[in-house]
């Protein structure tokens, strides 16, 4: 350990005589630990809502998607070619479109999905039903599954035998004319609910799930989709499989991952992200002031102690560099604490779930919390560089030469 160092550690941590200046670098530390404990659990509480918002997409969402780019459906051809590439674990061919749902006087607008029969080897959608089960064709009668929301909105029984809903699709082939006033422009045919699945109230107010035969009967789209869903064999290499599909189908097809699926979702969690960081910042930077001034004041009370120095033979960089390690002990000590209190905080909030949300529709009880080594690196960073800078102007301020012959001549 070096003379500044060993120095710096006695102006802070000096027992023999307190004064108010050490108090105040107190003060100086736990404000810091405190904004780093803080700064520990708001991120981990991020992550962790990060993760289960991701997480609830990914139920819902395939891990790969093929949609044309000029028109919206497309002749059902390319599942084998797709399912031969190597990664691809499964493909699933989808015709999706908007519909009325009606049950007696209960009317809602929703998403009727038509799936094929991989879906369920590829979608999460059934293993989170809770009630009935993911059956689309019983004895010749049509069935659907459909979202929780969707359920309460019309009334349904899924229990009964004789109660079905009646499905409006819009008939797209019909052409805008006077006479299309006294035109059928719906095209409609009846369901039975054979279960009912909740992910999260996005989903299940707006989505239901049948045969992909009956959804392109309703929509009169016979042997045409809207899109194919495909789930990989090893994600990490999802997008060289993804490049690879674009070779094989050619340019005219837009092929997505999950997490561009929801591009616009994701980009705002990463800007929430660095929003907060700015913000911590912000904080750390008004924190340091009270280091800055903390070491002025300190420069000043100890100028008897630094003439000592100076007749020992302590050089002017080694007195600038007592400030500076003084404001980074500050710092790396706040960071220790700050650790300490954050992680424990955190992990008993894993644990535990000790901040309940207070939300009956929430699908949570507790707030969600997951620490990452990223954010620990980045928030160690930023405290020590902010003490670096807060304590860096005091020392070159307190050993200008004008003030470094002043101290050193001050008690000759």
């Amino acid at each position: 350990m070096g003379f500044s160092t060993r120095a710096a550690l006695r102006l802070i941590f000096s027992k023999k005589k307190k004064t108010f200046i050490n108090f105040l670098s107190y003060i100086s530390i736990i404000a810091l630990s405190i904004g780093t404990a803080s700064m520990i659990i708001i991120l981990s509480v991020y992550n962790g809502l990060e993760n289960t918002l991701k997480s609830v997409y990914q139920d819902f969402d395939p891990e790969i998607k093929i949609e044309k780019v000029d028109s919206k459906y497309f002749e059902n051809k390319y599942s084998n070619i797709i399912k031969g590439i190597e990664n691809v674990k499964e493909v699933s061919a989808i015709i999706e479109n908007k519909v009325v749902v009606q049950n007696e006087k209960k009317e809602v607008v929703t998403y009727l999905k038509g799936v094929d029969d991989n879906f369920k080897r590829l979608n999460k959608v059934s293993d989170k039903l809770t009630e009935g089960e993911f059956v689309f064709k019983m004895d010749n009668i049509d069935y659907c599954v459909i979202g929780r929301g969707i359920k309460y909105s019309l009334g349904i029984r899924t229990n009964s035998n004789f109660q079905s809903i009646k499905v409006f699709s819009l008939n797209e082939g019909k052409k805008l004319s006077p006479s299309l006033m006294q035109q059928n422009i719906y095209n409609q045919d009846f369901l039975k609910t054979s279960g009912v699945f909740a992910i999260e109230s996005g989903f299940d107010n707006n989505y239901i799930f049948t045969s992909l035969d009956f959804a392109q009967n309703l929509f009169n789209k016979k042997e045409l989709i809207s899109s194919y869903e495909i789930i990989v064999k090893n994600k990490e290499n999802i997008n060289v499989t993804k490049n690879e599909i674009k070779k094989t189908i050619g340019p005219e097809f837009v092929v997505l991952t999950d997490i561009e699926q929801r591009a616009g979702l994701y980009k705002i969690l990463q800007t929430e992200k660095l929003v907060v960081y700015f913000v911590f910042l912000i904080v750390l930077f008004l924190s340091a002031i009270n280091i800055f001034f903390l070491l002025i004041m300190m420069g000043v009370e100890k100028r008897k102690d630094i003439s000592v120095m100076f007749s020992f033979g302590a050089k002017r960089h080694q007195v600038r560099n007592i400030f500076i390690n003084q404001g980074l002990i500050i710092g790396f000590t706040s960071v220790i604490i700050g650790f300490f209190l954050g992680v424990c905080l955190t992990l008993l909030q894993q644990k535990f779930g000790l901040i309940q949300i207070q939300m009956t529709s929430s699908i949570l009880t507790a707030y969600p919390v997951s620490l990452m080594l990223e954010d620990l690196l980045i928030v160690a960073s930023m405290v020590m560089f902010v003490s670096l800078i807060a304590s860096f102007f005091p020392g070159i301020i307190l050993t200008t030469r004008n003030n470094f012959n002043n101290i050193k001549n001050a008690f000759v």
